[in-house]
């Protein structure tokens, strides 16, 4: 079995040593092929000159970003079996060829995607970091045009385990996917996993974690592509509106498959790219597919970010000498609570000492659930729980 390999680096980052690692620690070396977009402005490291590497050098002065130099580098594909995605900087375990396609195998999918926020090793030491816990992506709210995400540990998954976004540092597939869903050369940066997750989806793939960590990835301080190009923030921008006409269904070339719809992948992950919205389920678990009752309920559970500022009166807040904290929570018009945060000592002195009767506070509710008012219940270190009251937002 082959596997084609296509990753960048930017200003030679580690590149040699990821190439050589991936090779010393595959079972099968001569079956691993390498496409590289390698952008710098020095010859290409010997190391690399060799068979079964491919090498496309750029000059700094004309590399257009993240996005373009993944197209270049994926484009470099000639029909391996299967191909990995990864990014310079990487080590892996022994045997990860043999691994990730006996993963894929058990998937029950013929179009499956393997993919993973890769995890840490040390460049001081050379040391791969929590080598028994594999992570996902969980998103968490939008900026912009995509949500954010962080890296979630998978702790006690023993099984792979259905996923809805891609990662740009790892991801496994067969190798088909070069050709049926090329990376986009006009999206910048911040794009390219949902519209890499999203274009899968719809082309029929079905997107897996992997519960257990195969790639690892220096995360240190490394100069990215907007480092050197003052006009960046164009390219930046550009992206944004062509990710917005790839999800309203826009886009001709590099756009969405005809198997599965954009609304299925919403119904599937709990995440609206269109309206940029997510769901209440997929911050408490993040596992699709989300659940669906009815159109109602599911327009009610997306989740909308709050600013809001309160006030109170001090003076009805029940007084002591040794306050613990105060319950402080966000209740509906029925008073029903739906978002809590404690003031304590350390962070909130002020409030404790009634010398501050306002806040301003930041939280996620389900859009059906509107602020109304505000509860302050104060503890005792040795009284325990003192009166509650509330006041109107």
């Amino acid at each position: 079995m082959s596997i084609f390999v296509h990753m960048t680096a930017y200003r030679g980052f580690d590149v040699a040593p990821t190439v050589l690692d991936c090779l010393d620690k595959a079972k099968d070396r001569d079956g691993v092929y390498f496409g590289i977009c390698l952008q710098q402005d020095e010859d290409v490291p010997p190391e690399l000159i060799r068979d079964r590497v491919v090498v496309d050098r750029i000059p700094i002065r004309d590399s257009l970003g993240h996005g373009w130099a993944r197209s270049r580098a994926q484009s470099i594909y000639n029909g391996q079996d299967f191909s990995l995605q990864i990014e310079s900087g990487c080590r892996f375990i022994p045997n990860w060829d043999e691994q990730l396609i006996q993963a894929i195998s058990v998937t029950g999918s013929g179009r499956a995607i393997i993919t993973n926020p890769a995890n840490k090793f040390n460049p001081a030491n050379g040391e791969l970091e929590n080598k028994d816990v594999s992570y996902k992506l969980q998103p968490f709210q939008f900026i912009f045009d995509t949500p954010s995400v962080w890296p979630s540990p998978l702790k006690g998954a023993v099984a792979l385990q259905k996923a809805s976004v891609a990662s740009d540092h790892f991801m496994f597939a067969h190798g088909a996917h070069c050709k049926e869903c090329p990376h986009d050369p006009e999206l910048y940066y911040t794009q390219l996993e949902y519209a890499v997750a999203l274009r899968s989806f719809t082309l029929g793939y079905d997107i897996f974690n992997h519960f257990k960590p195969t790639v690892f990835r220096n995360y240190g301080p490394r100069l990215m592509h907007w480092n050197d190009d003052a006009d960046w923030w164009q390219k930046d921008w550009a992206s944004k509106a062509r990710f917005s006409k790839l999800v309203n269904g826009e886009l001709t070339q590099f756009g969405l498959g005809g198997a599965r719809s954009a609304r299925d992948f919403e119904l599937y992950s709990g995440i609206d790219l269109k309206g940029r919205n997510i769901q209440k389920d997929v911050l408490s678990s993040g596992i699709p597919p989300v659940r669906f009752e009815d159109d109602a309920k599911w327009e009610a559970n997306y989740m909308k970010d709050y600013a809001i500022s309160v006030s109170w009166d001090p003076s009805k807040v029940e007084s002591c000498d040794d306050y613990d904290y105060w319950l402080f929570d966000v209740e509906d018009e029925a008073g029903n609570p739906f978002n809590r945060q404690d003031l304590r000592w350390e962070r909130d002195k002020d409030a404790l000492e009634k010398r501050s009767s306002a806040k301003k506070i930041f939280f996620k509710a389900p859009s059906a659930t509107k602020p109304a008012k505000i509860g302050i219940q104060p503890y005792s270190k040795s009284r325990g729980a003192l009166t509650k009251v509330t006041f109107d937002i």
